[in-house]
């Protein structure tokens, strides 16, 4: 049976509609033609046949001469590293700073060969491990060996997924034509057979090992200028964020909950409720604001890590938030050592609450002064994310007016345009960016006014308080886990030196 090829196919079933579109373009085309025929036709008749040719081949070979030299233009790489996060650590910001700087001055030179990668990746590797730890001599081998593991894990996936993203055409390139081209066969088994224990030395050289089997080196030889430098950037921001992530503790997290038998690694976000806590200065409304959330139900609740004395936990759903943790502490009296500053460092975001009809914000200043303190004794901890919460909002001017609803984004009334004065002015003095503001009204018999504000403002600080909560989990392993491992690591190391000892002298006797 004789198979009908598609384009007899698509003749037969749009013959018709074939026709009235070969027709149309004939109708278009032909006075264009004719044009153009009854131009040479009178350029021939006036004797310019020559100077027409020769003007021809000028203007094509300087529209060529545009577009190749437009094309061969080296063209300046397009950096998306990104900077850090408001609540960033120290250690992060100076990171991202050095290798946004490194990959700025990344030349196409910098990639003519594969030994030209091993800079940029160990350079990479070195700006964030010296911005962790500045003074330390041993700062380049500060993880473990399944952290190590995960991090070239993570950095072939990050890799392959920036790589199909700039170059798509190389999905559809198989590795066996370029070793049938380059004659590589030899080479790639050669590589591919080496033990990956000679990775585990430095963790850029892991790094660079997973480029060189991936045939980099070779194919980057027919990479023009201006994809080579962008190449190098990409290899700078992928191994940066690895670095990051490698250096910051966030491996050592999945190391700990990765099990033999998990299908795939664990997500990077915290499974359990994130912890609120309320704070404030005394007589702030945060009492009536704890009421007006959990409404009659305020049972505490246990939390994996005890609350400070003093204060309570207690489990709540938010709508658009989901469950969370809120711990109420007592009010802020400017002592040291507060109750509510001890539950800080072991919260996940901290809600201040502070009377928006007070204008006098030395004390609140002073107290949020003392939470940054907190952090900033470590560079490598990330700063406590924080929302204001401003109560009181019906005493604003005029007092004795409350007839809600009010806009007080957009509203013109004299009630919400002092609403709006009073939350720009207490963003500004705190230091609090407007989008993690919110103003609320507690008022005896009513349920709590601009609740969803309030919410919209905790979810807006979620993404920092969740970063904080994957990095109070990455704290250093107490002796009681170390004596566990060392416990159940001895007898597989007793079995691995009797087997070795045993491979040893079955040799010795064997031997002449």
């Amino acid at each position: 049976m004789t198979q009908t090829s598609a384009w007899r196919e698509l003749r037969r079933h749009h013959r018709r509609k074939l026709w009235w579109l070969g027709l149309l373009g004939a109708l278009i085309l032909i006075p264009w033609l004719a044009g153009l025929a009854a131009g040479v036709w009178f350029i021939a008749h006036q004797g310019w046949t020559w100077y027409w040719w020769v003007s021809s081949v000028l203007l094509i070979t300087l529209g060529f001469w545009l577009v190749l030299s437009k094309l061969h233009r080296p063209q300046p790489p397009h950096i998306t590293l990104p900077f850090a996060s408001p609540g960033a650590s120290e250690a992060e910001r100076t990171a991202r700073q050095a290798l946004r700087q490194r990959a700025e001055a990344v030349e196409a030179r910098d990639l003519d060969s594969f030994e030209a990668i091993a800079p940029l990746i160990q350079g990479a590797f070195h700006d964030v491990a010296q911005a962790y730890s500045p003074d330390d001599q041993a700062a380049l081998w500060r993880f473990t060996l399944p952290e190590l593991l995960l991090m070239v894990e993570d950095f072939a996936q990050r890799l392959r997924t920036r790589v199909l993203l700039e170059l798509p055409m190389v999905r559809h390139i198989e590795l066996s034509w370029v070793v049938t081209l380059l004659d590589l066969a030899g080479p790639v088994g050669r590589w591919w057979s080496v033990l990956r224990l000679l990775r585990w030395v430095d963790p850029s050289q892991a790094l660079l090992a997973e480029l060189r089997g991936g045939l980099t080196g070779k194919v980057f030889s027919g990479v023009g200028e201006t994809a080579k430098a962008q190449v190098g950037v990409i290899l700078i921001e992928q191994a940066g964020e690895t670095a990051i992530k490698l250096y910051s503790g966030t491996y050592r997290r999945r190391v700990d909950e990765l099990r033999p038998t998990a299908p795939q690694p664990l997500p990077e976000t915290p499974d359990a409720p994130l912890t609120i806590l309320l704070a404030g200065r005394r007589n702030a409304g945060k009492s009536a604001l704890l009421n007006a959330l959990l409404g009659k139900a305020r049972e505490p609740v246990g939390l994996l890590t005890p609350a400070t004395a003093d204060c309570r936990a207690y489990e709540f759903q938010s709508a658009q938030a989901g469950k969370l943790i809120l711990v109420d502490c007592p009010g802020s009296d400017g002592r040291p050592n507060e109750p509510w500053l001890v539950q800080a460092a072991q919260s996940d975001l901290v809600l201040w609450v502070a009377a928006a009809n007070r204008a006098d914000r030395a004390a609140d200043q002073r107290a949020l002064t003392a939470l940054d303190a907190l952090t900033e004794r470590n560079r490598t901890t990330r700063r406590i994310p924080r929302a204001l919460v401003l109560t009181h909002a019906d005493m604003l001017d005029p007092p004795q007016e409350w007839t809600p609803p009010y806009d007080p984004d957009q509203g013109l009334g004299l009630k919400e345009r002092e609403m709006r004065e009073a939350r720009q002015a207490a963003c500004e003095q705190l230091d609090v960016p407007l989008h993690q503001c919110a103003l609320v009204a507690i008022r005896p018999g009513e349920p709590l006014w601009n609740r969803e504000a309030l919410e919209q403002a905790i979810i807006q600080v979620l993404p920092e308080a969740q970063q904080k909560r994957l990095e109070r989990g990455l704290g250093k392993d107490g002796w009681f886990t170390k004596s566990k491992d060392v416990v159940l690591t001895a007898p597989n190391l007793i079995d691995t030196f009797k087997s070795f000892t045993g491979r040893m002298l079955s040799r010795t006797w064997r031997s002449p």
